[in-house]
């Protein structure tokens, strides 16, 4: 607050003034010139100085009260006086109240000024230039029109604004939370959106609607100083074809970038849900059709594109969405991000590849602005940088790649740097590795691929040869017992072996097992929850032409019947370097059993307690039983009874069936039979398609397990094994 003029005060003070050495107090802003200068805001608590008030003097410098905002002096009649100085105290801002000086607590803070009109329809503030209260018409969404509800109290009683230096105001907006929707807006066309608050959405409006900001060429958005955008997709339409999307896409938008000198550019392009794909495409020539004119173009949950040293010159960002989304929630949100040119990484191409010396090293760069010069097993054609090692003896190679926590990096060892060389190591992720194990002397090539990645580290060591560990390779499968669980960690293995469900770079082990006669077989593999595993059934090991059977799931679960007696070879993956356990179950095979009339409890199929394997057909069957995961379904049924004579886990499944099935079991007390904890309704099973399944580990008892489609129209041959588990308690 503004000082208080004290100079009458002061003066009065001055003329009393008749200390016994003559001399005469000057004072400067809290305290006499033989007093230290103040401090705002400090209390004497914080000062070991006594009372002064009133103590005996004969000079200024003995009425020290240790207060910074008092005037300390030796009056006239030889006594201490102390006089707060409330100037001393004031910190110039007029928006936080009036500081006073209190003579023993200092400096007191003031109330801030209320601005508060009580009026729900403005918002209130104190303004620091003006010194002044403000009251503005509140607007949410800041579009500039206040909530329809509200007009200022300065209005005529009619409510219409008048010539009053705009005093009155009168409020439009019926949704203040979305800056597209104002009484001052136009409606546009096919946002599904009233635009202009007159109850008229899109075609209906009366004078007809306009076409969305930005949706074609000849009305870009204009990002050449770079920052956030929030694009409104609702409305646009597809105008232009996406290189990457395969053609048109049903909403698309236009953003201009325009650079008078080189930069480095970086974009983010987002949908506001966060769950809609997002394609962006740059071109030189807006909306143009020919390649040369496309100079990138990606999709993604975000989509992402980086590039160095973009020469000066015109671009556009084509914005690609789906249709589905209306409103706010066709949003896209655009980051652009414009910084210093820097050089490409020069050891983008064969010919210019960075040498390692034959001890290994570390190396940074980035993946900005690179092409594809290698084809690789686990990259293909992603843009890389390459490397070159050369040995001279045979040594293990380690390679380890480290990117952002987002963006995915491959690193991968090549025999020869041509368009397809032979991958002989690769690995994918975050964080990538492999071991090549006693590579033979000669030059050898590491490719670092990913796309725009902004950084990565690449390490490289060599070590003396090894040999792989037992399970890494053909050479040397580790044994698998039926009813055993086998229990491991990838983390020791290497991508080794080709499987047909699965051609990625994730690391694998090989197991083996014998059968001396016709068997059915169940292989079984899992880990924590949502890990993700391939199992391969192999005849000859690494040859994808000898598999009898490839699943992926989580878990994941492969039934092969009736596997005639030989050296078998099973190949599990994961999709992370996780712990896994791996079980084999074995049975006498089956000849499946053929079921007719079994549509109700009092008529179920019974299976004994060491399961079977069942067939049947639905399609002239009635619907008797509401299924949990299939409730609007009325296809046919069919029901069979179940004894378990002690407690163990059974799986029941209905794989190979022609149609969309599903699968209920429950406890056999009533019918259909009263549920059980947990679930025990399936639609698709982990890994066996529009199949069912259900593991489950059940008590002794009866239980009846219902086979039906998934929706009223599916029907027809189904099969349905229960098979309750060999392996160990």
């Amino acid at each position: 607050m503004p000082r208080l003029s004290l100079l009458p005060t002061v003066l009065v003070l001055l003329a009393l003034v008749g200390c016994s050495d003559g001399e005469a107090p000057v004072f400067v802003d809290a305290g006499t010139m033989d007093a230290p200068e103040a401090e705002v805001f400090t209390s004497r608590n914080d000062v070991n100085v006594p009372e002064a008030r009133g103590r005996v003097c004969d000079r200024s410098s003995q009425c020290d009260d240790g207060v910074p905002c008092t005037m300390d002096y030796c009056s006239s009649d030889g006594r201490c006086a102390n006089v707060p100085d409330t100037m001393a105290c004031d910190d110039n801002v007029y928006c936080n109240g009036l500081e006073t000086c209190d003579l023993r607590r200092g400096c007191v803070r003031g109330a801030p000024l209320a601005c508060d009109d009580n009026d729900a329809c403005t918002t209130d503030r104190c303004d620091e230039t003006t010194r002044a209260c403000q009251h503005s018409p509140r607007d949410f969404d800041r579009d500039g029109d206040p909530d329809i509800g509200c007009r200022s109290t300065q209005c005529p009683d009619g409510g219409a604004p008048g010539d009053d230096a705009g005093l009155c105001w009168v409020g439009s907006d019926c949704d203040d939370r979305d800056p597209r929707v104002s009484g001052t807006l136009p409606e546009i066309c096919a946002d599904g959106v009233d635009n202009n608050c007159n109850g008229m959405v899109d075609t209906r409006e009366p004078g007809g609607c306009v076409r969305p900001p930005h949706d074609r060429c000849d009305d870009p958005l204009d990002v050449s100083a770079g920052g956030r955008f929030t694009v409104a997709m609702a409305g646009t339409t597809g105008d232009y074809m996406f290189r990457c999307g395969g053609g048109t896409q049903g909403r698309d938008a236009v953003l201009r970038l325009n650079l008078t000198s080189p930069r480095d550019v970086a974009v983010t392009a987002q949908s506001r849900t966060g769950f809609n794909l997002v394609y962006l495409m740059i071109q030189n020539r807006c909306g143009s059709t020919m390649a040369a004119d496309t100079r990138d173009c990606l999709l993604g949950f975000p989509t992402v594109w980086r590039t160095h040293s973009l020469p000066a010159g015109e671009y556009f960002f084509l914005l690609g969405t789906s249709a589905g989304s209306t409103g706010a929630a066709a949003d896209v949100l655009v980051d652009v991000q414009l910084s210093d040119p820097v050089a490409p990484a020069a050891n983008d191409t064969c010919s210019t590849p960075t040498e390692i010396p034959a001890a290994g090293g570390t190396f940074r760069g980035d993946l900005i602005g690179v092409t594809d010069d290698v084809s690789t097993r686990c990259g293909s054609t992603t843009p890389d940088v390459l490397y070159r090692i050369t040995l001279t003896e045979p040594r293990d190679v380690i390679a380890r790649a480290v990117g952002s926590s987002t963006d995915a990096v491959t690193v991968s060892l090549l025999d020869q740097c041509t368009r397809s060389p032979m991958t002989l190591r690769c690995d994918s992720g975050t964080m990538p590795s492999f071991i090549a194990r006693s590579l033979p002397a000669g030059t050898y090539f590491i490719a670092v691929e990913g796309r725009g990645l902004p950084a990565y580290t690449l390490t490289v060591e060599t070590a003396a040869p090894s040999s792989p560990p037992p399970g890494d390779t053909c050479a040397s499968p580790l044994p698998l017992t039926a009813g055993t669980a086998a229990r491991g960690s990838f983390m020791p293995f290497e991508s080794d072996l080709p499987i047909s469900c699965n051609s990625g770079s994730a690391r694998d082990v090989v197991y083996a097992f014998e059968l001396t006669e016709r068997l059915d077989v169940t292989l079984t593999a899992r880990g924590g929850t949502g890990d993700y595993f391939y199992l391969a059934l192999q005849t000859m090991c690494g040859e994808r032409s000898s598999e009898r059977g490839c699943r992926g799931g989580a878990p994941s679960r492969l039934t092969l019947r009736g596997l005639d007696p030989g050296r078998y070879f099973v190949v599990l993956r994961g999709t992370r370097p996780v712990d896994y356990e791996l079980l084999l179950e074995t049975r006498p095979a089956l000849v499946p059993t053929a079921v007719t009339g079994n549509e109700t409890c009092e008529t179920a199929q019974v299976v004994p307690t060491g399961g079977g394997l069942y067939s049947g057909d639905t399609s002239m069957m009635a619907h008797e039983y509401t299924y949990p995961c299939a409730s609007s379904s009325m296809a046919g049924d069919a029901v069979y009874r179940y004894r378990v004579e002690r407690s163990g886990r059974v799986l029941f499944s209905t794989e190979g069936s022609a149609f969309d099935t599903v699968l209920w079991v429950t406890r056999a007390d009533a019918c259909p039979g009263s549920a059980l904890p947990g679930v025990t309704c399936n639609d698709d099973g982990p890994g066996i398609g529009l199949s069912s399944s259900l593991e489950l580990t059940l008590s002794p008892g009866d239980y009846y397990v219902h086979v039906s489609g998934l929706y009223t129209t599916a029907r027809g041959m189904y099969f349905l094994a229960v098979t309750p588990s060999t392996a160990a308690p």
